[in-house]
């Protein structure tokens, strides 16, 4: 990749990251369930689960976006971590990369690319195939020592709506994508100004699924919706639960009528 290149992405993807962490309160950003008591700061949707007893979150996610009008969309993949109330769990590692090791407000995440420190960075050896993603924690601050994996989903798209297309709520929107599999499924619909947005969780990869009208009242206009593909593990470590997590996110932008 030649340097401008990579300079430039570099700038979108700072840019991408910080419009993410703008929207921490953002209904696109279920992470702020009780698995993880700490604000999701990659931008991108992450499944909740409701465990009381969840203190933690391992996730790898590809994602990808349009740098500009007119040029194709950049595929990315990163990894993030949070545990407790937002201790330093010492070092951690997805696929041999080591995260990179953020603080702010008394909070500590992991991230990598790490943005901050080494934006131009990448992720070794994480593929989104069906391949393994392998986790270690060193543990520290009431955080154990700890190993687990998943597998990531295959790559798929949104085949309806399709990008810019314009839809009627009257009678639900039907949200078709390719590649039926046994992961799990996260819709999220949410307009891009206002408040109104729909999330949905734990459906079946079916290659299809319709949003009910009558959860579409407050969405209109511009929206994003993104449809998240997951596999998931739980490793359970002194009484607690650690959830790992790949995902891959496919978006569209949508008006919707």
């Amino acid at each position: 990749m030649n340097k401008f290149l990579k300079t430039f992405l570099v700038v979108i993807v700072i840019s991408l990251l910080a419009i993410g962490c703008k929207e921490e309160d953002n209904p696109t950003d279920p992470g702020n369930g009780d698995n993880n008591a700490n604000t999701n700061p990659t931008g991108q949707p992450i499944p909740e689960f409701g465990d009381p007893d969840g203190n933690g979150l391992m996730a790898t996610i590809g994602y990808s976006f349009a740098t500009m009008p007119g040029l194709p969309s950049v595929d990315l993949n990163m990894a993030f971590a949070t545990f407790g109330d937002g201790v330093d769990a010492g070092q951690v590692e997805v696929n041999g990369n080591e995260l990179g090791k953020t603080t702010s407000e008394g909070s500590t995440f992991y991230m990598a690319p790490d943005f901050m420190n080494n934006p131009t960075a990448t992720l070794s050896g994480v593929n989104f195939n069906g391949s393994q993603h392998s986790w270690i924690v060193s543990g520290g601050n009431g955080i154990p020592a700890m190993s687990g994996s998943t597998v990531s989903p295959s790559q798929f798209n949104i085949t309806a709506p399709a990008n810019n297309a314009t839809v009627s709520k009257a009678s639900g929107i039907a949200v078709n994508w390719t590649g039926s599999s046994n992961a799990r499924v996260l819709i999220v619909l949410a307009s891009q100004s206002g408040s109104g947005y729909y999330i949905s969780s734990e459906l079946n990869d079916s290659g299809s699924y319709t949003i009910p009208a009558s959860e579409l009242g407050s969405v209109s206009g511009q929206s994003l919706l993104q449809v998240v593909k997951y596999h998931y593990a739980d490793v359970s470590a002194s009484g607690k639960n650690y959830y790992i997590i790949a995902e891959i996110v496919k978006s569209n932008t949508i008006t919707v009528q």
